[in-house]
């Protein structure tokens, strides 16, 4: 499709969720929609660093399998005791995995990345510096993993704050924005509660009603129903290849559904 028009994609946060950002850039590029700048925030920041660099959504798919044949993805993860369950240090091995030394003048698109200030709840949108680095910042989710010290700042989750970062998008110059949230209100359908349960759907009322928030500000909002995926907390059972391939083609299945209004919006 060709347009003059500078159309912005925001991916949005969700932890094992995110692989289904996979399959929205998988439909985005079979239907030559030329995506100008990107965001993203928690996993979706990890998507959309590696489009920003590479521009090729099947490179990363194949990655990640790769990443869960030969390490376990839940490997990546070591435990410790100081400021969160988790040091985070094999999350960092992933992201430099991903992305090595590259700093944001190595990206073929503009690229912003989404964090939480920890200190002053404020937003933080990296645009420069190590990749490797903001992605580890913006997927820090806080007690899981220890805050991300740098510059004198304490950085957490950027789902925390802008769990669909369109609002960058325009401040990057975008013309048209889509952005991709990965809190369906089907999450909420079981009343089965126990105090750990409560919590956690608590926690995902706040982030779905944020992201809700965040989508008004799209010129074109999709809502993907993870809802399938997020009945228990085994992350091992949702890193396997087979699911994670399952889990790409629920955002390509609804990306394409969509894909008559992203045209008709780009088009007017």
């Amino acid at each position: 499709m060709k347009t003059t028009k500078k159309i912005g994609l925001a991916l949005g946060s969700g932890g094992i969720r995110g692989f289904a950002l996979i399959g929205v850039l998988q439909a985005l590029e079979e239907n030559n929609i030329p995506i100008s700048l990107i965001s993203g925030s928690s996993s979706g920041s990890m998507v959309a660093a590696h489009y920003a660099i590479f521009k090729d959504p099947n490179l990363l798919k194949d990655e990640i399998i790769k990443c869960t044949k030969e390490h376990k993805l839940p490997s990546f993860f070591d435990l410790g005791l100081k400021g969160g369950l988790i040091r985070g240090g094999k999350l960092k091995k992933l992201a430099e995995k991903l992305f090595g030394d590259r700093t944001f003048s190595d990206t073929k698109i503009p690229l912003n990345i989404l964090s939480t200030d920890l200190v002053d709840g404020r937003t933080y949108a990296f645009s420069e510096g190590n990749i490797a680095s903001c992605v580890q910042a913006s997927c820090t989710v806080p007690v899981l993993f220890e805050p991300f010290k740098t510059g004198g700042h304490y950085f957490v989750d950027g789902g925390l704050s802008d769990p669909v970062p369109v609002a960058t998008l325009k401040k990057m110059g975008a013309d048209i924005t889509i952005g991709i949230s990965l809190y369906h209100k089907n999450e909420f359908f079981s009343r089965r509660f126990t105090v750990l349960r409560v919590a956690m759907r608590s926690s995902r009322i706040a982030v779905y009603n944020l992201a809700l928030a965040s989508l008004r500000l799209a010129d074109i909002g999709i809502i993907i129903d993870m809802s399938p995926f997020t009945g228990d907390n085994n992350f091992k059972k949702y890193t396997t290849p087979e699911m994670i391939q399952k889990i790409i083609r629920v955002g390509y299945k609804e990306t394409i559904k969509q894909m008559p209004e992203i045209k008709k919006i780009i088009n007017k």
